[in-house]
This record gives structure tokens, C-alpha cells and sequence, in this order.
């Protein structure tokens, strides 16, 4: 039996509401999911019945609160399938988890290393690695993607071979945000432990959407964020081999992350995960992001990528038979290849912005128009003013999206 959709949509608030007399069809999870019931309920649980510190304190209220801290690391664990859930450190997003991941690289000024990614990747994976070639602190390189998404191996190899064994960090998407498309990511593992590298996948629209086995994978570090997974915002983990967490330096210090300091020299830091966790902690996200995690469990990561495969056949197929070659979807042309997500090129006839506007004011259909915060690429390929982005997910439907297809149609009989 497939996943009862239906009932999943009586788990979120947000969608038992009318507009305008007509209920809302959200079609933009890629950038923010939203919120089950059991998941708000964790958060003002928290705030309501035992607000207290994690850790510090001897009352019933941290008590809980630590017990509770320590269980959402046990949940996400057990929910990628890491070792040890002293693999699992809490940061704000997969912004912060990818940019603490860049610390297990190694430089100093006489042997910098190099980091590699490609040209669709989100600005989280791209800016920062821009910023430390100019400061001269890493080699930058980037390796161009095609509008359909595909990985080429072979190019990669070559990337990979002309890098300092043991010197190189190859930080890339998982699912591709623009196109869709998943890369290979065993096979790539293969190609960066062959000389000693380490791989980072940007994993924030891959975690909330498909079964997820970092030690199937063989990867090194892994960063996603819960606001795109049903989860809280403000929240997000990076997994990291721990052999390889204990060498990487944090991005912050401060309380909570040493055993002991003496003046003027003597700083004891803890082990991970402790270690990156400074400061007062999001506790209420912390539990809630356990609380998503089980709710996307008990909805089964099988059921929930199957269900996202027909909403992506059926948008792919829709819009290819409706428009032709009026517009141009990015990403692969198999539907069974990609996410369910599209970022469709509508070849200058209409701006996608004034579309996506439309969208909500026809029929409360609600999605991304931009550059979704992939600018290099969509510059590098002349979608200057952008593309429009529907994005699906376990609580949308089949007829949701023939109401999207049906919409963007009016839209385009108005305006071309």
C-alpha cells in the first residue's frame, strides 16, 4: 500500500485553511516544508511544560531537556544509519554544516588544498569556497554542469587526479536544487577515497525526500537542515565520520565546548559533538528536529520517495504535453531520474516572478520564482531573470499539480 495522502494532510495545520474560498496548494517545499502537528506540538511542549537548560543544571526541567537533547541526536542517527550518534553535530542549517565541514581541510600557507564543486551548486556551496580562493587560503574547482543535470564521471576523475593526494575536499550537491538531479554518489565516493580526499554532500533536498545510509554511501560528511523536512527552522546537523570530526577544527568556541580552562594557555576542548556545539543551544528545535525525523519514519522514506516519483511523472509528463518546446524544464527527462521538483525556463515570453504572482492570485497556488539562490549558474547559461520553481512533496497531490499545470496554461493564454 502506497502513502494515504490524505491522512498525512490532516497532520498539517497550514493546509486546512481557505483563501479566497479555495484551499491553498503549496508547491514550494524545496525551500521550506511544512509543519505536521506532532512536530509544532514538540516545539511548544518545550516551551510550555519544561523550558531549561540541556546539561547544566541538577532539576527535573534540564533533566528532561537533556534526556530529550540526547534522543533527537539517537533519532537522526538512526535515521541516515550513522555509526555512532556522536556523529551527528547540531548546527543552524546546511549552510553552517557545510561551511564547518570545509574546517577537516587541511591548509597552511605553504600547501593549500583544494576544494571542488560545481556550477549548479546552491550559494551555500559555492560563495564561501570563492571567498577563501580570493584570500588565498584554497584552490577552487569548479566543475561545469550541463542543464540536464548529469554527472560526469570521467571529468570528475580528471578534476580529482590533478589534486594533491590527501588535500582535497569534494563538497557537492546530493540532489541538485535547480535540476533535480541526484548524483552517483557511491561511485564518486570510490573516486575521492582512491586518493585519500574526503566527500561533502550538500544533502538539503535529498535528506527529506529518499531512504538516507551515510555508510552505504561511504560518505565523509553529510549536511542537511530540518526546515525543508517538516521540520523547525533554524535548524540543521552535519554528520561527519567521527575519526574525522575529532581532527576538524569548530567554527565557534565558547561555553559548553571544553572541559577545563587555565590561563593563560591551557583550553581542553570536549569531543564531539560537544566540541562545535557552543553556547546555549536551540533546544526546542533540537527536540523538535527529533520529533521530525520520527514522523518522517513513521510515514516510511520508501512510501514518501515513491509517492514524490508519481507527483514528478506527472508534472514532467503535464507540462511536456501542454507546452511543448514553449518552455524548457532543466534537469533530466526521465521523471524517474529527478526530484519532484522543476525549475522551468519559460524563454523570456512571460517573467517568472509576474507568473508566480498570478499563481497566488488565481488559485493560491504557491511557489518559487528567482534564481534559488543559484545565481552563478543560471547566469552561466542565460537564464538571467530567473526561472519559476513548483516543488512538491509528501502532502501534495496528483490533482494539485494538474491545477498548477492547468494555471500556468491560463497564464500563458493571458499573456502570449
Amino acid at each position: 500500500m502506497g502513502l494515504d495522502v490524505e491522512k498525512v494532510r490532516k497532520d498539517f495545520p497550514a493546509l486546512h485553511q481557505l483563501r479566497n474560498g479555495k484551499p491553498i496548494i503549496y508547491a514550494d517545499s524545496a525551500c521550506m516544508a511544512l509543519k505536521p502537528q506532532q512536530v509544532i506540538d514538540s516545539l511548544v511542549g518545550y516551551y510550555t511544560e519544561y523550558t531549561a537548560c540541556a546539561g547544566r543544571s541538577p532539576h527535573a526541567f534540564s533533566l528532561k531537556t537533556t534526556r530529550l537533547y540526547d534522543d533527537a541526536r539517537k533519532d537522526v542517527a538512526k535515521f541516515i544509519n550513522a555509526k555512532n550518534p556522536a556523529e551527528i553535530v547540531w548546527v543552524r542549517n546546511t549552510t553552517e554544516a557545510l561551511n564547518l565541514g570545509s574546517n577537516s581541510l587541511k591548509t597552511d600557507d605553504k600547501n593549500i588544498g583544494t576544494i571542488i564543486t560545481t556550477s549548479e551548486s546552491h550559494n551555500s556551496n559555492l560563495v564561501k569556497w570563492v571567498r577563501m580562493q580570493n584570500l588565498g587560503r584554497i584552490k577552487l574547482e569548479i566543475m561545469e554542469m550541463p542543464l540536464t543535470g548529469s554527472f560526469d564521471l570521467e571529468k570528475f576523475t580528471d578534476i580529482v587526479e590533478r589534486c594533491k593526494e590527501g588535500r582535497f575536499l569534494a563538497s557537492l550537491n546530493h540532489t541538485s536544487n535547480v535540476t533535480a538531479a541526484h548524483i552517483p554518489e557511491r561511485e564518486i565516493a570510490k573516486i575521492v577515497h582512491e586518493r585519500n580526499g574526503i566527500l561533502q554532500l550538500d544533502a538539503a533536498q535529498s535528506f527529506p525526500h529518499r531512504p538516507i545510509d551515510v555508510q552505504k554511501m561511504d560518505v565523509d560528511l553529510f549536511a542537511a537542515s530540518m526546515h525543508k523536512a517538516c521540520g523547525p527552522t533554524g535548524m540543521g546537523f552535519l554528520y561527519g565520520r567521527y575519526d574525522l570530526l575529532e581532527e576538524t577544527e569548530p567554527l565557534i568556541l565558547g561555553g559548553e565546548t571544553v572541559s577545563d580552562v587555565h590561563y593563560p594557555h591551557d583550553i581542553n576542548l570536549l569531543n564531539p559533538p560537544a566540541k562545535f556545539e557552543a553556547g546555549l543551544q536551540n533546544y526546542a528545535g533540537t527536540i523538535a528536529s527529533g520529533a521530525t525525523v520520527q514522523y518522517l519514519a513513521s510515514k516510511s522514506m520508501d512510501k514518501i520517495e515513491a509517492h514524490e516519483k508519481l507527483l514528478s511523472r506527472t508534472m514532467i509528463t503535464g507540462l511536456k504535453e501542454t507546452f511543448g518546446d514553449k518552455i524548457h524544464i532543466l534537469g533530466p527527462e526521465n521523471p524517474e531520474e529527478r526530484a519532484a521538483l522543476a525549475a522551468i525556463d519559460l524563454k523570456g515570453q512571460i517573467n517568472p516572478h509576474e507568473v508566480a504572482i498570478l499563481m497566488d492570485e488565481m488559485n493560491n497556488v504557491f511557489l518559487r520564482s528567482g534564481f534559488h539562490c543559484t545565481h552563478a549558474f543560471h547566469h552561466e547559461k542565460h537564464l538571467d531573470v530567473g526561472t519559476l520553481r513548483p516543488s512538491w512533496y509528501l502532502y501534495n497531490t496528483v490533482e494539485e499539480v494538474t491545477i498548477f499545470i492547468e494555471t500556468l496554461r491560463e497564464i500563458f493564454d493571458i499573456m502570449t
